[in-house]
């Protein structure tokens, strides 16, 4: 396919490098698909300096890098494909549509009027900006477009900032000299959240420098420490980190009962919002240097930030000149957790995320699910009831205490990235279909980069197929992901790893439902069949009641008979199967395997039910 890739901003890679949150909000579970060829380049790149990337969130399982090497990955990925245009600094203006379907879009590209035509838009912007413009209906915090309630609430943001330790001595440019606008007003909760004599992780707050280092931090190639993030030993020797955990904007203790959902809709409001964020970032660095005994710390000079500012705090005028060294190293965009999400033919709402505590997932299978997310509900803000999803039905009380859960596996619906009426539109990112409470956990940078192969991989297939992604098969997506080794199921078995032939298979026999697997961790991949459990797999994948008769005994049924049986049953529309039938090759016995390869491959075949 064609792309044309639009970016607001000067960096790529959204949240991760442009908001400097870099430290993988990610529980193991789903390292797959396109996020898993994202950090593994990221270990390659930080091997080759003998660096290791373990070295955040108190774990030795945890993936950071610096914001400049993310950017510099996926640029090198998106310049692999050899097909897609990267346009920076532009924003979009406007939408033409006909019918319902979006057909083009102006953009405001560093005051260059540019017009993009395309089969199929992705929205995957920071706050779902492109969507009004399309006319398609979309939630804002508590309320659906176009009767927006102003009085809602969205996440707080967070304007994070990379900072580094100065071996040398610090640059005086980079010293906070006087205490920023707003300072006082922050500095009560500073002190309640970080002091010189603290708590070590895990304890109670306030939480000491190494504790509050160790959180964010990042590998540092100039460093010859050895960080392991698992170590408490080794968390004084942290020289890279970023401040993202006392300085949400408004926070807990503004007064306020969180963010208004102003901040998506008046651009002005959204101006005003960044720069308090920023400011007190910055009073945190005052504080940091002044009160946490960190004075040979300050704002990383080697990110490669400076060169564009969503909030334009050059033009600041409450904010004085003396700070400009130090801010011009700040991200340009804020840590933005909730945008607009569209109204999709499928919403998801909290009942669809609710993980067993012992088994690590839900405990139902979606068979339309395109992505795999794991983090458990996380909102920063407010979550009574009264600020939650009117017409859903949410209520705080249905929302799992996760505060100390590892999450778990929940699978993403086709529907959710597929608005109700209007296409040629899709969305990604923060914009899927789900209830602000589902949102604090699709949120993240590891199932934000799964959710976009997956919007990635509908728009292709609609493009090459000339047809809406709406009228998609679900199957067939899955089928396009499942060859970039994306997993869609809510299992992961030992005897049936990705490289395996029947891998496929054993993923759709298990998001489908068609086949069990034989425990929790083993798929039975070379456990023979017999008629009885081939029988059971064709109807449950196909409805099918009436078989050819076969006599029902306690041997194995050979690949043979098998494929034997397959033509007897297909032998009115053969030519659409013989691929699939072709596929049994060997003599011996039918494998659990290789049957959930073949009705797979027979799913595939089967025309598409014309929807009613």
């Amino acid at each position: 396919m064609t792309v044309a890739l639009v970016e607001q901003s000067d960096w790529v890679g959204g949240q991760m490098t442009g908001a400097a949150v870099s430290t993988m909000d990610d529980k193991g579970m789903t390292r797959t698909g396109i996020y898993l060829e994202f950090i593994s380049r990221v270990k390659d790149l930080y091997s080759a300096w003998g660096k290791n990337v373990n070295v955040c969130y108190w774990g030795s399982d945890t993936i950071a890098f610096e914001p400049w090497a993310g950017q510099k990955i996926l640029l090198e990925m998106l310049a692999e494909t050899g097909h897609v245009t990267l346009i920076l600094r532009a924003k979009p203006v406007s939408a033409r549509t006909s019918g319902h379907r979006v057909t083009s879009a102006v953009f405001d590209a560093d005051g260059k009027k540019v017009v993009l035509n395309a089969k199929v838009f992705i929205d995957a912007t920071e706050c779902g900006d492109f969507i009004p413009l399309t006319g398609a209906r979309y939630r804002a915090g508590k309320s659906i477009s176009p009767k927006i309630d102003k009085d809602g609430v969205i996440q707080d943001i967070t304007y994070a900032a990379v900072i580094k330790k100065y071996p040398g001595g610090l640059p005086a440019e980079l010293k906070v000299s006087t205490p920023p606008p707003g300072y006082t007003g922050y500095l009560f909760k500073f002190r309640a959240m970080f002091r010189k004599d603290g708590n070590s992780w895990p304890g109670e707050y306030p939480f000491d420098v190494p504790t509050h280092n160790a959180y964010r931090a990042m590998p540092d190639p100039s460093s010859g420490a050895v960080i392991d993030g698992g170590d408490p030993s080794t968390w004084p020797h942290i020289t890279k980190t970023a401040i993202n955990w006392a300085n949400d904007y408004p926070g807990r203790d503004s007064g306020v009962p969180g963010l208004s959902v102003e901040f998506l809709e008046d651009k002005e409001y959204r101006l005003r919002s960044e720069r308090m964020a920023m400011a007190k970032t910055l009073a945190f660095i005052y504080y940091m240097q002044n009160e946490l005994g960190m004075s040979d710390w300050s704002v990383d000079d080697r990110q490669g930030y400076g060169g564009w500012f969503s909030n334009n705090w050059r033009n600041w005028k409450e904010m004085p000149e003396s700070y400009a060294p130090i801010l011009r190293h700040f991200p340009p965009y804020p840590y933005v957790r909730e945008s607009r999400r569209i109204v999709g033919i499928t919403t998801m709402t909290v009942k669809d995320i609710k993980r067993d505590p012992v088994l690590k997932r839900t405990l139902s299978s979606r068979a339309d699910s395109v992505a795999l997310g794991e983090y458990p509900i996380d909102i920063h803000g407010i979550r009574d009831t009264k600020y939650l999803d009117r017409d859903l039905g949410e209520t705080s009380d249905m929302i799992p205490d996760d505060q100390n859960s590892e999450g778990g596996l929940f699978q993403i619906p086709f529907g959710t990235l597929i608005p109700e009426k209007v296409d040629g539109l899709i969305a990604a990112e923060k914009n899927i279909s789900v209830s602000r409470t589902v949102n604090g956990s699709t949120r993240l940078q590891p199932v934000t980069m799964l959710t976009g192969q997956a919007a990635g991989a509908i728009a292709a297939l609609a493009v090459d197929r000339k047809v809406q992604p709406r009228d998609l098969r679900p199957l067939d997506v899955q089928s396009a992901l499942l060859v970039s080794k994306a997993r869609l199921s809510l299992y992961r078995f030992n005897d049936v790893p990705e490289y395996a032939a029947s891998w496929p298979g054993a993923e759709i026999a298990t998001v489908y439902g068609y086949m069990d697997p034989r425990a929790e961790n083993n798929f039975g991949a070379y456990e023979e069949m017999h008629w009885v459990e081939i029988r059971d797999a064709f109807r449950r994948a196909f409805g099918i009641k009436d078989f050819p008769k076969r006599a029902d005994t306690d041997r194995p049924v050979g690949t043979d008979e098998f494929a034997g049986w397959l033509k007897e049953l297909y032998s009115k529309d053969i030519k659409r199967y013989e691929d699939a039938i072709d596929g049994l090759v060997g003599s011996g016995a039918l494998t659990k395997g290789k049957l959930a390869s073949t009705i797979f491959a027979i799913m595939k075949a089967s025309p598409a039910k014309e929807k009613k």
